[in-house]
């Protein structure tokens, strides 16, 4: 066996410089009430899988506000979530159908079950807003927030 096909089999000496170009996550769901569940699981395993444990709690809540309003004020069939690592911000994005915008309402009246989770996902996060709906023109809208982590060893998103 010559030296040339030996150096070929074997793996490179140090592994590949990871892009500068953000990570990107997509999920879509069907929108019904297990919606939030499916998102926010799977803004967990994107951050445990990136080394950013410590955005977890904060940002699955914030996710399943997300998720939750697509499902109880939104149109259409399906929500998109999209998760964008360009480290150390992380941003979630939830697409839906309907062209209306979310307002931060200020404290509810009284009892009201509704109205106080946009607040709170504006006090917890480090910018929050709303996007353009996707090119294909399923989604008319998106919701996201931001987090910033910290930054993450050499070679890893």
């Amino acid at each position: 066996m010559d030296s040339d096909h030996e150096s070929d089999d074997r793996p490179p000496p140090r592994p590949p410089v990871p892009p500068k170009d953000p990570y990107v996550y997509t999920l879509q769901s069907s929108r019904q009430a297990t919606s939030a569940k499916v998102c926010r699981d799977f803004v967990a395993c994107v951050l445990n899988s990136v080394g950013q444990e410590e955005l977890v709690e904060v940002a699955t809540l914030c996710t399943s506000e997300l998720a939750t309003n697509a499902f109880l004020h939104a149109e259409g069939d399906s929500v998109m979530l999209r998760v964008v690592i360009e480290s150390p911000r992380f941003r979630v994005l939830v697409y839906d159908a309907s062209a209306e915008l979310p307002t931060v309402a200020r404290l509810p009246v009284g009892d009201r079950l509704y109205g106080r989770g946009l607040g709170l996902v504006a006090a917890l996060v480090d910018g929050w807003g709303t996007a353009e709906g996707d090119a294909g023109g399923t989604y008319a809208k998106g919701v996201w927030f931001e987090l910033v982590g910290t930054e993450e060893d050499e070679g890893r998103p």
